[in-house]
């Protein structure tokens, strides 16, 4: 795959990125689950694994019903499109305030993302979390 093929792929998925950020802030289950592909899967620190867009859209639902004002951050630090142009891999970090009024209550931690093309499009296969808070003693 050429330069120019790949940086567009890179754009097309930072831009998914975006909108996943800017539907969660409004609150748009519907725009936020769009990014999944049909049967992606969600590993999120201490929950049990989320397998298809209406486990995820459950998800989401409860946590923001918890957290009316959350605010999510996240940073694509690189992006990976493999050869093929069928598959990329995402690493990068997110940072949750959970509630704006409280600014120390946050979650901060690590991503990996598979995308796959599909249909003419990227979506979102398996993001897996890892949470930097500590537990345990």
């Amino acid at each position: 795959m050429d330069q120019l093929t790949a940086g567009r792929h890179v754009e097309r998925i930072r831009a998914l990125d975006e909108a996943w950020l800017a539907a969660a802030r409004r609150h748009d289950l519907d725009a936020m689950v769009a990014i999944y592909a049909p049967d992606a899967t969600e590993l999120l620190p201490g929950e049990a694994a989320l397998v298809g867009r209406d486990a995820i859209r459950e998800f989401y639902r409860g946590l923001l019903e918890r957290y009316p004002r959350l605010d999510p951050t996240l940073s694509m630090d690189e992006v990976t499109i493999a050869e093929s142009g069928d598959l990329a891999v995402v690493r990068g970090s997110y940072r949750f305030a959970l509630d704006t009024a409280k600014p120390d209550a946050i979650d901060a931690g690590k991503f990996v993302g598979v995308w796959i093309f599909t249909g003419g499009d990227w979506r979102l296969m398996i993001n897996i979390s890892n949470s930097d808070a500590r537990t345990g003693g």
